[in-house]
């Protein structure tokens, strides 16, 4: 397949963060027009210069917040809005969505966010959710299938049945997540963890224990896609979006996920190979899932991930770093779109600089998570339902 015609056409030039916390104390719309203000500000435009949002949710939307932030911010022009029901699994979609949108001249700059009280307000309405569901969710949740771990858990068990994968594979993912999350001065868990730990940590339902789990974050992040061209005159050097896929399909076995249908098509697209990735933010609401995402999406061969996070190939001068600001088991869940927050700051030519790490060329690595030499970085959603390649200017 050829290269997708939009490689390279757009581009992320602003990025937004608000506290990541579990209890922000404000509503959800605020906490999105704060990310969002940030994020046009860091990529030099003015308010008035985005004329496309979009936005994702998972089942049930707590407002018709597109709608609403574009009025809250006082938006004269919004030529186009997305607000799809995808979940986690939709973060790269819902950024690819805004290149398309770019790339078709439908918008010039498109504000893309994740807003949530998932800490704060997501208890009540999970609680309420198990005792009114329908469609798919009827066979499952009064059987005692109430929350992600126990969806997700028979995958693992199958993954571990197959190819051997252990609890103790699951801890070093962990662990190392962990030691990236501590150079990480807005990641909620900061405190060191060892193997020890995540073993005595309590089981959650099997083969999940407590540290195996994400996050669950008040929060919000936000970015400006707008075209390479006009990104080469902002405020920060352009992060060139190289190629995209979302969708779902069918895969052969409980062990593996959408990733061995989309990450050929992903690579394809952007004209390179799986060994050209440089850095990897991964959806990893559970460890084994951000594992079998690495083996379908290519970078690890099918049933050597445990072998190869005991190895330490993921940590941050590993074969391939992963998650460098500690993903959703320990920097924070906004649905995956803060993924695309630490890609942009490790691919920037300034790299990552906050009050621990001063600059790309640190590489102290009790002071800075900066990756050596980033060129392109692989991201995905859960399940990989979608995935993208991002690339340094």
């Amino acid at each position: 397949m050829p290269e997708q015609a939009i490689k390279d056409k757009t581009a992320i030039a602003g990025i937004g963060w608000t506290a990541f916390t579990r209890n922000s104390g404000v509503r959800t719309l605020t906490l999105a027009a704060e990310a969002s203000l940030k994020a046009i500000a860091d990529a030099g435009l003015k308010v008035q210069d985005i004329d496309g949002v979009v936005s994702y949710f998972h089942k049930r939307p707590e407002s018709k917040e597109v709608a609403e932030l574009a009025q809250m911010l006082g938006l004269k022009h919004c030529n186009f809005q997305i607000y799809s029901d995808g979940g986690g699994g939709w973060n790269c979609a819902a950024v690819f969505s805004a290149a398309m949108l770019v790339h078709a001249g439908v918008c010039k700059n498109v504000l893309v966010f994740k807003a949530q009280n998932r800490y704060s307000e997501g208890r009540a309405a999970r609680s309420e959710r198990a005792h009114d569901v329908s469609g798919p969710d009827q066979f499952t949740v009064p059987f005692g299938q109430h929350h992600a771990a126990a969806h997700f858990g028979p995958h693992a068990t199958a993954h571990m049945a197959r190819y051997g994968t252990t609890s103790i594979d699951f801890a070093h993912l962990a662990v190392t997540e962990r030691s990236h999350a501590m150079l990480n001065k807005k990641a909620m868990m900061r405190k060191p963890m060892t193997i020890e730990e995540h073993q005595a940590s309590r089981w959650i339902i099997y083969p999940f224990r407590l540290f195996d789990c994400c996050q669950e974050t008040d929060g919000a992040v936000a970015l400006v896609v707008t075209s390479a061209e006009r990104a080469r005159d902002l405020k920060h050097a352009p992060v060139y979006i190289m190629a995209g896929v979302g969708g779902v399909s069918e895969t052969s076995g409980w062990w593996e996920t959408n990733g061995v249908n989309s990450a050929p098509k992903l690579y394809e697209g952007a004209g390179i190979a799986p060994r050209d990735v440089s850095l990897a933010e991964i959806y990893d609401p559970f460890t084994f899932m951000c594992m079998t995402h690495l083996e379908d999406l290519g970078q690890v061969p099918k049933g050597e991930i445990g072998p190869w996070v005991r190895a330490g190939n993921n940590r941050l001068d590993g074969a391939l770093p992963v998650n460098t600001h500690g993903g959703l088991l320990s920097e924070g869940h906004i649905a995956g779109l803060n993924h695309f927050i630490e890609a942009v700051q490790q691919l920037r030519p300034e790299g990552v600089v906050d009050d621990l790490c001063t600059g790309p060329h640190t590489y102290d690595r009790a002071t800075c998570r900066q990756v050596r030499d980033p060129k392109i970085a692989l991201l995905c959603g859960e399940c990989v339902d979608s995935a993208m390649l991002l690339r340094k200017a």
